[in-house]
């Protein structure tokens, strides 16, 4: 190499190296803690950096960590549910330094300026949002002991769940776990199986959820199929900068029935579960693993549960501006098969046939999430997603299933200006059957949607927005030997209004088109259930529907918070199960209905932060326009009640709820005499109380807890021939370290 080429060598060399130095010198990293007032951790406190993609929990100690972090001043967001969210600037970050911050949040029950995702595809103030939404928290979670994802919802106003069945505002009966109108999303992303359209909460990893969001009222607008009666987000959470292991464990034991002859069993039945989990940051890259077993020997004969989970979710970021998540959820799920009574002397054991027959599962779900901010006015972000069910079970009918559903989707925020925010995105997904009683339907979709928010003047804002959708579904019936293909065009506008008097009231207003189209169990299934033939429908149309709300809300101070909303839900061609002219089963668009309501949640605040309650009522007048009878499996009120104190590191809680007695059931069970005594129901009344301990707030990182659900021991029917769990007993110790 000659002189003037090893100079331009040289030259290149040094100047790269210095690149490198000024790269590095870049950066630094910013540390700290956050605190409750009287200096104890906060553990799970998010820190965001404003006008960046980057964030941190805080750990057993209260502690956060986050690098690579661009000199200069910036702005944190601390926020924690239950306490107040901080907001501080003018933070100066040096390269190759790491400052260190204290905050310390103070609680704050009633808070009005909640963050959610959910309602518009992007981060806003919960009071700014045009219709009713609620939190679930990660610590109603922890204190209730849900193992159950679907058991969390029975605590919201609003929401009810038949057995496994979610519906918000009466917007679903009892499909026998064939399709649902409540559409689920695990981190914004569509979490149910290929061929039953239904949540499966099985798969939903629940030591794992930050919050969960739920969003009444139609989101077709921007969710497409099964959204027609609302939307539940599920948020996992946040991966922390230093190095978190958690632990959970719990056992919990079931009471002896109330009357006699239903005590089938010698033995006390048991339940219990363990979680491990660990969450650390390595450089660039975040990691979550977790592990979860749970067994539960039921209060039923033939009830049991084995399930086992293995999750993992990790996070890279390539740089402030962008970044990309992957998240893997195994479940394999073993149960005993319990469809309905014997009879109602013997209403905890099946019927004698039904003995031994369990159902195997094994399901997962993926993602990848990507995300760019190109500015601090232009988000965009990417995902995809594969959810495999597979599931058969041992009966005479050898049913068996196995489905995936890939989808994927475009989407970009454009906020205009501090008035006017755009969303609009595109989404296709396919899916796959293969099963002896869905047949092998293949199926698409296509989307468009977009939506508007603006402020035409101070304190009014406007949404508008809609969604073109695409379905088709094709299969060949072998059973029946036919082929059929059906594919529609839908669009779904929407809708709404918010006005903010003052800070304190708001009054907001929404109407919005929903719809769902048939699954591949409502046109397909074809098979035995009870003695009785269910047959395909494979003329069946997609359901719509017509939502409108007017509600407010008011908060006074931080002593209480009040929401109302009235509501009409207009449903057209709606699908149900029911007998044809032959006696046999089948999924038909038989019902025009009509559901009206009202709703009531009051959140007071009394005794300087140490006694919370909380009610919420809603009435449903739901009403199938046919027949001019009340909807199936709706109540007509629910009312819930709860009700904490707390006092330095005790904390007790109870919980009532009640709902009047079923007015509309599958009367033809009863008549064909195929469910004994399956028309007894009566209105329900349940407590349940729970006792925590923090333990953090003595210097020992973990919190133990002791629960008593149907404190009563009240026997009581959510779905016909199937008596709701009786009197249990938990004890739970989780640590953080």
């Amino acid at each position: 190499m000659n002189l003037k080429l090893q100079k331009i060598f040289l030259a290149v060399l040094i100047s790269t190296f210095s690149f490198q130095i000024g790269l590095a010198q870049k950066f630094g990293i910013l540390s700290g803690k956050v605190l409750e007032e009287n200096g104890t951790p906060l553990i799970g406190a998010n820190v965001r950096i404003e006008k960046t993609l980057l964030g941190s929990a805080t750990t057993a100690k209260g502690t956060f960590r986050i690098t690579k972090i661009p000199i200069g001043e910036i702005s944190i967001r601390i926020s924690m549910i239950g306490y107040e969210t901080k907001l501080i600037g003018n933070i100066l970050i040096n390269p190759n330094e790491e400052t260190k911050v204290e905050v310390r949040l103070k609680q704050a029950p009633i808070e009005t300026g909640e963050i959610v995702i959910t309602a518009s595809k992007y981060e806003q103030k919960i009071s700014e949002i045009p219709v009713s939404i609620n939190l679930i928290t990660s610590f109603d979670l922890s204190k209730k002991n849900i193992a159950e994802f679907e058991n969390a919802l029975r605590y919201v106003p609003g929401v009810n769940v038949m057995y496994d069945q979610v519906s918000i505002r009466g917007s679903n009966g009892y499909s026998r776990g064939a399709g649902s109108r409540v559409m689920i999303l695990f981190d914004g992303i569509p979490l149910f199986s290929g061929d039953t359209g239904e949540l499966i909460s099985q798969v939903i990893p629940v030591h794992e959820i930050e919050r969960v969001e739920i969003v009444k009222g139609s989101g077709s607008a921007l969710y497409g199929s099964s959204a027609m009666g609302g939307v539940i987000n599920i948020i996992s959470k946040e991966t922390s900068g230093n190095p978190i292991y958690y632990f959970k464990t719990y056992a919990g034991i079931y009471d002896k029935p109330y009357y006699d002859e239903w005590n089938w069993s010698d033995r006390t039945r048991m339940f219990n579960g363990l979680i491990l989990s660990h969450s650390r940051r390595i450089g660039d890259l975040g990691l979550s693993l977790s592990f979860f077993r749970y067994e539960n020997d039921s209060y039923r004969l033939n009830n049991f549960t084995k399930r086992y989970n293995l999750f993992l979710k990790s996070k890279y970021n390539f740089s402030t501006s962008e970044n990309l998540s992957f998240l893997i959820n195994l479940v394999t799920y073993n149960s005993g098969n319990f469809v309905f009574w014997r009879d109602s002397r013997n209403a905890l054991i099946p019927p004698a046939d039904d003995i031994g027959q369990t159902i195997d599962a094994f399901r997962f779900n993926s993602h990848l999430i990507y995300q760019k901010a190109f500015s601090d006015n232009f988000l965009l972000s990417g995902r995809l997603s594969l959810f495999h069910n597979d599931w058969r079970d041992n009966t005479e009918s050898r049913n068996h299933s196995k489905s995936d559903v890939l989808r994927g989707e475009v989407q970009a925020n454009y906020f205009i200006s501090e008035n006017n925010t755009l969303t609009t995105g595109i989404e296709a997904n396919v899916s796959r059957v293969q099963s002896n009683i869905f047949s092998n339907p293949v199926a698409y979709g296509a989307a468009f949607f977009a939506q508007d928010e603006f402020k035409l003047f101070k304190n009014f804002k406007t949404t508008v927005g809609g969604r073109f959708d695409f379905q088709q579904i094709d299969t060949l019936v072998s059973k029946s030997n036919y082929n059929t293909v059906l594919s529609e065009f839908l669009f779904n506008p929407k809708i709404g209004l918010n006005y903010s008097l003052n800070d304190d009231l708001f009054l907001r207003a929404s109407v919005g088109r929903g719809y769902r189209a048939p699954t591949a169990a409502e046109l397909f299934t074809e098979t035995f259930v009870g003695g009785l033939k269910v047959v395909p429908n494979p003329n069946l149309k997609s359901e719509s529907s017509w939502s409108f709300e007017f509600g407010g809300n008011y908060t006074h101070s931080n002593l209480f918070k009040i929401d109302a909303a009235v509501f009409q839900n207009e449903y057209y061609d709606l699908i149900e199960p029911g007998f044809d002219f032959k006696g046999k089963i089948i999924f038909d668009n038989i019902t025009r209905a009509r559901i009206q309501g009202l709703e009531t949640q009051l959140e007071v605040n009394l005794l300087h932060n140490h006694w919370d309650l909380n009610f919420g009522h809603t009435f449903l007048w739901a009403r199938d326009l046919k027949m001019n009878s009340f909807l199936k499996y709706r109540p007509r009120h629910l009312f819930y009640l709860n009700s904490i104190w707390k006092y330095d590191f005790v904390e007790l809680g109870i919980d009532f709820r009640y709902w009047n007695r079923i007015e509309t059931i599958d009367q033809e069970f009863v008549q064909l005499n195929l469910i004994k005594d399956g028309d007894l129901r009566e209105k329900v009344f349940v407590t349940d109380i729970h006792l925590k301990l923090d333990l953090i707030h003595l210097g020992f990182p973990a919190r133990a807890y002791f629960s008593v659900n149907n404190l009563f021991n009240y026997n009581y029917v959510e779905l016909i021939g199937n008596v709701a769990p009786i009197r249990h007993f938990i004890f739970t110790i989780e640590g953080l370290f």
